[in-house]
């Protein structure tokens, strides 16, 4: 009779060990699924701004300046400058920044995310906007679509 009480201690072990892989298993599945979702919200809020950029008669650069400020949440850890991540104070100070550079050279002289290289954006004249990006485990788009109404306030005519 004291074989058999051993032997079911050692099953209580086993199962134990089997609920708290699934339980684990269980956690890292939704923890990643929420990174996906925010992932998503955020690249549709960043294809917005592109499309609200472009609908105000903004260039490309600006549209494409615009999308990448609005997906910062999402791209990695910061390139340019290097330092502290946690520094908030300095990376909110170098966005207004950000948006008024010239050229993308200058751009990323004052800011560069980790993600910013594969985050593609297109903007077409119809205000349209997809932004996608690929990481090693997903590869998300986001849409957005904007009434362009740029013609009614930004014309010149003959000023």
């Amino acid at each position: 009779m004291t074989g058999r009480v051993r032997g079911r201690g050692g099953q209580a072990m086993v199962e134990t060990l089997i609920a708290a892989i699934v339980v684990i298993f269980g956690f890292l599945a939704l923890f990643r699924l929420s990174h996906m979702l925010t992932g998503k919200i955020l690249l549709e809020h960043a294809a917005m701004r592109a499309a609200r950029a472009r609908a105000v008669g903004l260039n490309r650069f600006m549209c494409l300046k615009s999308a990448r400020a609005a997906a910062i949440p999402v791209c990695g850890r910061r390139l340019w400058p290097e330092g502290d991540e946690f520094d908030h104070a300095m990376e909110l100070s170098r966005i207004p920044i950000y948006m008024a550079t010239p050229t993308p050279p200058v751009a990323r002289g004052v800011l560069e995310y980790e993600g910013w290289g594969r985050l593609k954006i297109d903007v077409d004249q119809s205000t349209d906007s997809r932004t996608r990006l690929k990481t090693d485990w997903f590869d998300l788009t986001g849409r957005a679509a904007i009434e362009d109404n740029n013609s009614l306030y930004m014309n010149d005519m003959g000023l």
